[in-house]
């Protein structure tokens, strides 16, 4: 048994023995947490370690599962490239054909031949190394056609052609990826990054640009915005640049993040896990959206579910009702918060009341009898009820089913609260 090892966020982390002797390195970045977590309980049962696979290639030289496998290990290590293009290079020479066994890429979901697997491999090695060379990915498309492993080698390819390439050679191959996959955004995307690095051909760019806006949907994405926004610049036409990546943009990509924000601090809640995080989440919706009565109002009823009534009271208290004094809307809404909350209620009446005086329509009353209900002076209660019940139902007349029920509630739970508290019944 493996006495200590270290995983953390860094590119490889090496494990060893009770006697410090190494055993295995494994990739930070790359497979699914729980492939990771696999690849780790291999590594402390010693299966498929760098030691273990060493010593079956040292008995099994020609066993093609172990050459590929070792190859793996090395190429994860960085300081063991040369070992690695040799041990891939043997794979093919043992099984030129492919015909002795498979390899499952997960993370692509793709089961080749080993041999199959190795040229790619030693493509994507090499066309990402020190000198990148792309004609061994190339010759890989050109063989097989047909792989589950085309579309990643494109992908890869598509690196080399966007930064060190040539203008024309870039063109002949994202021409071809393009063509090959029309509807990918890998390949719309960095043709279009190319172009913008080339600054040309910009009408070409933006009719990418705007297809790759078209797949991507809602909400934008900000990379795509920027480069569509970008060529437009170079067209010469800052009025459109603005609008596909301006302040209107940003307003929404803002507003969609505060969304999530809080959707996920509600959602967190509701399982009562996470709450750190949840008030975290919620303390930077209030930070992008200060003044946004709705964003304010959601927050604060997060903060009140966990218990923070402080927070909630800071953010959407008093001082939020004086700042928004001339805001009917506003102010109806932060009161029935507060009523609901049940504190802070002297203040939301003060509103309630504020909102009726600039809008007596019908849920401004309904509010500010709620209010007064829950403060128990039932008389004034009752006069705020019955006017908004009087002013809510010709709206059942313009509104075929318009809900009226709630507000027939509460002029009747009123009535029962005087009665109760009269001893007798009040006619209805």
């Amino acid at each position: 048994m493996y006495e200590k090892y270290n995983i953390s966020a860094t590119p490889t982390e090496l494990i060893v023995d009770k006697n410090g002797k190494e055993v295995d390195w494994i990739v930070g970045y790359g497979p699914p947490a729980d492939k990771f977590l696999e690849r780790v309980q291999k590594s402390l049962s010693g299966v498929d370690t760098y030691l273990a696979l060493s010593e079956r290639y040292a008995k099994e030289p020609t066993n093609v599962e172990v050459v590929f496998k070792l190859a793996q290990k090395c190429g994860d290590r960085y300081t063991m490239e040369a070992k690695t293009k040799e041990l891939y290079a043997k794979v093919i020479a043992l099984d030129p054909e492919g015909k002795q066994g498979s390899y499952t890429f997960e993370y692509l979901k793709a089961t080749v031949p080993y041999t199959q697997a190795a040229e790619f491999e030693l493509g994507q090695m090499t066309s990402m190394g020190r000198k990148p060379d792309p004609a061994p990915l190339q010759s890989f498309i050109k063989k097989y056609p047909e792989s589950k492993l085309v579309k990643q080698a494109y992908s890869y390819l598509g690196y080399y052609y966007g930064y060190q390439a040539s203008k024309e050679d870039a063109s002949k191959f994202f021409d071809a990826y393009t063509a090959k996959y029309p509807e990918d955004k890998d390949a719309l995307g960095s043709y279009v990054q190319r172009i913008v690095r080339d600054k040309e051909p910009v009408d070409k760019g933006i009719a990418m640009a705007e297809k790759l806006k078209d797949i991507a949907g809602y909400p934008q994405n900000p990379n795509y915005q920027q480069n569509l926004a970008q060529l437009h610049i170079l067209k010469g036409d800052a009025a459109k640049a603005e609008e596909e990546f301006g302040k209107d943009f940003i307003d929404g990509y803002v507003s969609n993040a505060v969304y999530a924000l809080t959707g996920y601090a509600n959602f967190w809640l509701e399982q009562n896990k996470n709450l750190e995080s949840v008030e975290a989440m919620a303390d930077l919706a209030a930070k992008l959206k200060p003044d946004q009565s709705y964003t304010l109002a959601q927050v604060a009823g997060i903060y009140a579910k966990l218990g923070k009534t402080d927070k909630a009271l800071a953010i959407y208290g008093p001082e939020f009702a004086k700042k928004n004094w001339g805001d009917q809307g506003s102010l109806s809404s932060y009161a029935s918060f507060w009523n609901k909350q049940g504190t802070n209620l002297d203040n939301a009446l003060a509103a309630a009341k504020k909102s009726v005086e600039l809008t007596s329509d019908y849920y401004n009353n309904y509010v500010l009898g709620q209010v007064l209900f829950k403060l128990k002076n039932y008389i004034e209660a009752l006069k705020a009820a019955e006017k908004a019940l009087e002013l809510v139902k010709p709206m059942t007349v313009k509104y075929e089913g318009f809900p009226v029920q709630q507000y027939e509630k509460l002029v009747k739970d009123i009535k029962d609260a005087m009665a109760k508290e009269k001893g007798g019944e009040v006619k209805k």
